[in-house]
């Protein structure tokens, strides 16, 4: 009986391992090695989420930077509409200027009051165009270089040499816009607002793009105030500000704007 008993629990143990050699070597799973793996496969899933990042914020830079260039061509684009007007409008206020006849002083007599002696009285003169010494040009110089003299004259305030330049440079019709530009500062600076306005809006037909436009309007904008065209002026100091909005130019309309 007891035996029996020994034998049968051998069976019992003989049995168990048996059950357990089922399972070959290959189906055991060590966990350390799976988790190397994961981590593994997570560090490339990171630097792969990482590049991506690096490729989004890029093309980010990319269409921020083409939808600064697309607001700057739309400013551009309505500056350039805006002057387009302004110029039209400073042509017709040249235009009523030179048109516009002088009012003669209205006297009226009492029936009472006896006619008076004739007195001889010296012509008026137009405090505008007074009469300019000649300057004598260096005509030999080529166009190039007497432009460069002529703006070298007017930086130093040699204003009256630098005119006589600059209609040389006129009749030979070289730069002409810049040319007409600096003929209007010249007649500006002397307070001669009328004829500055005229050179102003010849400069501007011939070129409304270029880089001195936002004082050409500016100061444009002070000869018709100090014409006593305070409306108009209005227009001209509206344009410098709405079209060249980060300007010393800007900033200067804006003192008269108020």
């Amino acid at each position: 009986m007891r035996f029996k008993s020994i034998f049968l629990i051998l069976v019992t143990i003989t049995a168990i391992y048996a059950e357990q050699s089922v399972y070959s070597d290959s189906d055991f799973i060590d966990p350390s090695e799976v988790a190397k793996k994961n981590s593994r496969e997570i560090f490339i899933l990171k630097q792969k989420i990482s590049q991506l990042k690096e490729t989004i914020e890029g093309l980010r830079t990319i269409i921020n930077g083409q939808n600064s260039q697309i607001e700057q061509l739309k400013q551009k684009l309505n500056a350039s509409a805006n002057l387009e007007k302004v110029i039209n409008e400073l042509s017709q206020r040249v235009a009523a200027l030179e048109s516009r006849p002088v009012a003669e002083p209205k006297q009226t007599l009492s029936q009472n009051t006896p006619p008076q002696p004739e007195v001889a009285t010296t012509p008026k003169t137009n405090k505008e165009t007074p009469k300019e010494p000649k300057v004598k040009v260096n005509k030999k110089l080529n166009s190039k270089d007497l432009y460069k003299q002529a703006v070298l004259d007017f930086t130093k305030s040699k204003l009256t040499k630098a005119q006589s330049e600059f209609k040389e440079l006129l009749k030979r019709s070289y730069k002409r816009a810049a040319v007409n530009f600096y003929l209007g500062e010249i007649a500006y600076k002397k307070g001669r607002y009328k004829e500055a306005i005229s050179y102003y809006q010849n400069s501007a037909t011939l070129n409304e793009n270029a880089s001195y436009m936002d004082k050409l309007l500016l100061h444009t904008a002070i000869a018709l105030k100090k014409k006593g065209k305070s409306a108009d002026a209005k227009v001209f100091f509206k344009a410098v500000i709405d079209g060249y909005p980060n300007s010393n130019s800007a900033k200067e309309a804006k003192k008269y704007m108020k």
